[in-house]
């Protein structure tokens, strides 16, 4: 009799989890991308929301980027991607989406470095974006295509948004690590500077510099653009082309360490009539300023697919 009684109440409580399950959407880590440009299986997480797995309609897609030292489980494990995107979907907070969480290699910093022995960003344009929009159900066009990310994946979403702009109409960049790197001394450059700073962008040049930092610097790239006609109301092209910048959110706590360089970026954007959203609020570069973060992400996300 008890056992009969535990049978029914565990049945009972499945199904129950498996209807909360239903109601959030789904999060699956346990796939990968067969990438012959970095050598390797890349794994990543995908969100996929609650009528996915019973209509037959293709949706927007948010490419999420987690920051050094963590992996494509991070926005899942402790993001908490399952619960917040769940319910701000159920709640009618935002339309439902996909959000893909690809793997960025620790410390990788999501371009091409310097040797050319870890080509991420080719990966992602090449391999990962095309592989992941044909095995989903993803509309595919740039207006309902967004990228995001925090510290380090902050730093991506706003690199590969900006410099591939065709492809992205969304960038939101929480906590940015938008690195500054000063001209210094050999002697006074620390250890972890040195090496860091090498596989990443190059041996220093005449002026203290690493080789290549400046041509992936997000600074930089706001001060080579020409200043924009200032306008009313709509989101500027640039350079020689039509394509418009995307819709540009920044994020960044008012106890961060990465604060001064998010303002710093602002003037320069400020200085070239860029439009776009800058929040300070309370909180430092920590899961749980990311987390409250993360719905503002998708209402910003949310009104770019609507509008």
């Amino acid at each position: 009799m008890k056992n009969t009684k535990f049978t029914f109440l565990l049945t009972v409580f499945l199904l129950l989890s498996a209807r909360v399950n239903s109601q959030n959407g789904t999060v699956d880590v346990t796939n990968s991308v067969e990438s012959e440009i970095l050598e390797r299986e890349m794994p990543y997480s995908v969100y996929l929301p609650e009528s996915y797995h019973t209509s037959n309609r293709n949706y927007p897609v948010l490419y999420l980027l987690h920051g050094m030292t963590d992996d494509y489980q991070g926005w899942v494990n402790r993001g908490e991607v399952h619960k917040i995107a769940g319910e701000a979907m159920a709640n009618n907070k935002v339309p439902e989406m996909i959000i893909v969480m690809p793997d960025g290699l620790y410390d990788a910093f999501y371009i091409n470095n310097y040797d050319g022995s870890i080509r991420w960003e080719d990966f992602f344009h090449e391999e990962f974006i095309p592989e992941i929009e044909k095995r989903y159900r993803i509309i595919g066009s740039r207006n309902t295509r967004v990228i995001a990310g925090l510290s380090m994946g902050g730093y991506g979403a706003m690199y590969h948004g900006v410099k591939y702009k065709e492809k992205f109409s969304a960038i939101y960049a929480m906590s940015g690590a938008f690195l500054e790197v000063e001209p210094q001394p050999e002697e006074e450059r620390s250890d972890w500077e040195r090496e860091f700073h090498l596989n990443t962008w190059g041996p220093y040049n005449d002026d203290g510099l690493p080789e290549k930092f400046e041509e992936h610097s997000i600074q930089e790239m706001f001060k080579a653009m020409e200043p924009i006609e200032p306008t009313t109301g709509q989101w500027q092209p640039f350079g020689n082309d039509d394509v418009p910048l995307p819709r540009i959110f920044i994020d960044c706590g008012d106890d961060d360490f990465l604060l001064e360089e998010n303002m710093n970026l602002v003037n320069i954007m400020n200085s070239r009539n860029i439009l776009f959203e800058f929040r300070v609020r309370d909180g430092g570069h920590t899961w749980d300023y990311w987390r409250t973060s993360l719905e503002k992400t998708l209402i910003f996300m949310g009104d770019v697919f609507l509008n």
